[in-house]
């Protein structure tokens, strides 16, 4: 049977990676293990940022222009009854992503200005009112049920296609569909993609990787 490239690697790579780091931030924080929560904060801020980069000069169907519709568009495909094979996210999907990307950045920028008033705080938490700081920190706590709810209503949505044979996890296990597609999607190498992870994740380190390490000795010691 032949198979149809239908994701790079830079999408599947920020998906899997995504869902990993952001079980390891939920554990760590009930672990209360600072400076391994920060140390994935920022490896998921340098992954999401490459991504959000990806979705302007990347991949075909990576980038935003190619899934994100008008509502319109959104309305009139759900009330489809066969639905048109997409060329990577739906119309409707691509909401989904948005969202998710949206609430890990909130997530993150509001991970720095919040502290838990005793071990530690963000990175920015002296350089604003400290209102600002107690409504970041209130969000932090909130938005992390929020992003919980969109995850676990994804994963639903995503077994569901899978078992009626759409196979939406195999494609981003695989990269590859088995159903033909429209040709003429562009792809990018998934080094350029790696070369923007890295880039952003060396930024991060010489801005906080000193703070970080400190609290990560003292998790090791505990």
């Amino acid at each position: 049977m032949q198979k149809n490239k239908i994701w790079d690697g830079a999408v599947r790579f920020f998906h899997w990676s995504q869902l990993i780091l952001l079980g390891g931030l939920w554990y760590s924080a009930e672990q209360e293990w600072y400076g391994v929560h920060m140390t994935l904060a920022y490896s998921l801020a340098a992954i999401l940022l490459a991504r959000l980069i990806w979705a302007f000069a990347g991949s075909d169907n990576a980038r935003f222009s190619h899934f994100v519709r008008s509502p319109r568009a959104v309305w009139l495909y759900w009330r489809q009854q066969h639905k048109p094979q997409a060329q990577g996210h739906n119309p409707l999907s691509g909401y989904m992503v948005l969202v998710l990307i949206g609430l890990v950045l909130l997530q993150f920028l509001s991970g720095l200005l919040t502290t838990d008033e005793v071990l530690t705080e963000g990175p920015l938490v002296a350089m604003v009112d400290s209102s600002w700081v107690e409504l970041a920190s209130s969000f932090h706590r909130l938005n992390l049920n929020l992003l919980l709810f969109f995850i676990v209503l994804h994963v639903l949505a995503a077994l569901w296609h899978q078992l009626k044979g759409d196979k939406v996890i195999s494609r981003m296990l695989t990269g590859y569909s088995d159903k033909p597609l429209p040709q003429g999607l562009r792809f990018c190498a998934f080094y350029w993609y790696l070369a923007l992870v890295i880039a952003l994740a060396t930024a991060f380190y010489l801005w906080q990787g000193e703070q970080v390490w400190a609290l990560l000795q003292t998790d090791l010691a505990s």
